[in-house]
């Protein structure tokens, strides 16, 4: 994130980001419209460089259409292992209730977090970011 500062002539400082960058700090603040958005720009720039004959990211489709379907990454995941929220509570050793605040963007995963869900799913573990 390159955020810009302006100073106005009264001296306060203005920061101008752009619009994925705001979203990104907003998703990461618990929004979840904002991370739907950015779920949202992250399939459809995959898709359209898939339809064009562009390179794509290694993200391979079943998992882009997954989280399409389901706008988080960790639920993606699980429900490509095919386990339960309570299941995968029981191996991060956290409760339902705190994987479920993840999935929905209102907690973020601990690094240690993310490798034992990748480990478990066979998820790439940066594809859970």
């Amino acid at each position: 994130m390159d955020p810009q500062i302006i100073t106005t002539e009264a001296g306060e400082e203005l920061v101008v980001l752009s619009r994925r960058a705001y979203d990104a700090l907003l998703a990461r603040l618990g929004d979840e419209a904002a991370e739907d958005r950015s779920t949202a720009r992250m399939a459809e720039a995959y898709l359209a460089a898939k339809a064009d004959g562009g390179e794509t990211a290694s993200v391979p489709d079943w998992f882009v259409a997954l989280l399409a379907e389901h706008g988080s990454p960790v639920t993606a995941a699980r429900k490509h292992h095919g386990c339960t929220q309570a299941e995968l509570a029981r191996r991060l050793a956290i409760s339902q209730g705190h994987l479920s605040d993840i999935e929905r963007g209102r907690r973020h995963l601990t690094a240690a977090q993310r490798y034992e869900i990748a480990a478990l799913t066979g998820i790439a573990a940066d594809w859970l970011d």
